[in-house]
């Protein structure tokens, strides 16, 4: 298969079952119908109230998990455009199909952080560790498989995202959005299951100094870094990665998703730190003289002039600038990860690139410096108590219904304390857990039935639901 054939392929209307009529007027692309299908969906308006950096924040100029997703939603589909554009200049894309790429990057933008749960990668971390304990506490009887734990005590809010794209929220049948199968697949970051995935990333230098023994728990394949389905999901991963021809590879959208992500969220949240007060101007510009290499000259430049050009402006603060000069930066990577997709053509669209973009383009150090600024920003301590108070409602909520789960009371009919429980979980959720998924282990189920309400909470019910159930507050 040429790589133009592959495109063809990458880019058709596939899905589960096939879509429902649309008008003669609708001049959509498969991937602009997805979009639409998504962008009126609670699970994007729930992005709201989900943390990005600063959690439980009260300012209106703070960045959310959804205006995050729509500003990599719009990232994306820009690169997606001089991709394209690249493409079609070089005869490896079919000129009909102008616009499918950009649109699918658009999707894949804006449904990215769907599955995480509440407080973000934090919350990630609670929802792994509790598992962790629960299933080596010594207390533990129950028949789960080895893969099946692993599930759970590696949970990522990545996978998740497939699992309520495909499946978990209800639209009437078993297929969820019913969404085209490159849009699925452009989610999956790292196509493994849970335990042949979830390796310790490293080059392939140190691999080959590792002493076999210690090799297993390591790996040099991106794909296997973390993993892209949980067991539920299987089937469909297998369905997608057959259809299009993936060999257990990346989709190559992946790669500028990923990119998109990168430069989005990188300059953003500096952006959010200084309006907060929790980094000045100064400390960007210290950090990036002492990381900055290939870009040196003219970013300092640049900030420089910024500084200038407002330092005598009435009623202008430093968010003017950091506004501008993240523009400026952003640029600056755009531009730079094109490059490197021409230039890496070929390993991307053999899923053969064992590196992220960003960190291979001429970029890279800029990325680097906002990397640097960013752990300056996560150490606040405003952030840390409000992401333990996450943590602390997220481990409990658990802890409430994982118990509750162990009884046969939990979905039968009665006013026992763990059925009552039971009908909290949203209505929505019971349906599939009851009418819709088809899977042989019921405890697995169970477990999963809970962590799919808690981790599709806000940052804000989490926290109000833990408060409730414990008598803190009625």
């Amino acid at each position: 298969m040429t790589f133009k054939e592959k495109w063809d392929l990458l880019l058709g209307e596939k899905r589960f079952r096939p879509k429902s009529e649309t008008n003669e007027s609708d001049g959509r692309n498969t991937f602009e119908n997805d979009y639409g299908r998504l962008i009126s969906s609670a699970p994007i308006r729930r992005l709201q109230d989900k943390t990005q950096v600063f959690p439980l924040e009260e300012s209106d100029f703070i960045r959310t998990r959804l205006t995050h997703s729509l500003e990599v939603s719009y990232i994306a589909s820009s690169i997606g455009q001089s991709v394209e554009n690249l493409l079609i200049d070089k005869g490896e894309l079919d000129i009909n199909l102008k616009g499918y790429l950009s649109s699918l990057l658009r999707v894949a933008g804006l449904v990215h952080d769907l599955g995480n749960p509440p407080f973000g990668h934090f919350g990630e971390e609670a929802i792994k560790i509790f598992f962790k304990d629960y299933f080596t506490s010594g207390n533990y009887t129950g028949t789960l498989s080895d893969i099946e734990k692993a599930d759970f005590t590696n949970f990522d809010g990545n996978v998740q995202t497939l699992r309520i794209l495909s499946k978990l929220n209800y639209f009437g049948d078993e297929y969820g959005y019913n969404l085209s199968y490159s849009s699925l697949a452009s989610i999956i970051k790292y196509p493994s299951n849970s335990l042949k995935g979830n390796k310790k990333f490293i080059s392939n230098e140190k691999y080959n100094q590792l002493p076999p023994k210690d090799r297993e728990k390591h790996t040099i394949e991106i794909a296997k870094k973390k993993f892209g389905f949980f067991q539920t999901e299987k089937s469909t991963y297998k369905e997608l990665n057959e259809y299009l021809e993936l060999n257990e590879k990346r989709h190559p959208v992946v790669y500028l998703l990923e990119a998109a992500d990168d430069i989005a969220y990188s300059a953003a949240d500096i952006e959010d730190g200084i309006k907060l007060g929790k980094i000045s101007l100064d400390d960007i510009e210290k950090i990036f003289s002492e990381k900055l290499e290939l870009n040196k000259v003219k970013v300092l430049k640049k900030l420089q002039d910024l500084k200038n050009d407002y330092k005598d402006v009435k009623n202008v603060d430093d968010s003017l600038v950091i506004q501008k000069f993240r523009i400026y930066t952003q640029q600056l990577m755009i531009g730079s990860v094109v490059k490197t997709f021409e230039g890496e053509y070929d390993h991307i669209m053999k899923g053969q690139l064992e590196n992220e973009i960003i960190d291979i383009s001429e970029a890279q150090d800029i990325r680097q410096a906002y990397k640097t600024l960013q752990f300056k920003v996560f150490d606040d301590k405003s952030i840390l108590k409000k992401e333990i108070a996450g943590w602390e409602a997220i481990y409990g909520l658990l802890n409430i219904f994982v118990k509750a789960s162990e009884s046969d009371s939990f979905i039968a009919q009665g006013n026992t304390l763990e059925s009552r429980l039971y009908k909290i979980i949203s209505t929505s959720h019971r349906k599939v857990f009851e009418d819709i998924e088809m899977y042989s282990n019921k405890e697995y189920k169970r477990l999963q039935l809970i962590v799919d309400f808690i981790s599709g909470m806000t940052d804000r019910y989490a926290i109000r639901l833990f408060q409730e159930l414990k008598g803190i507050k009625i």
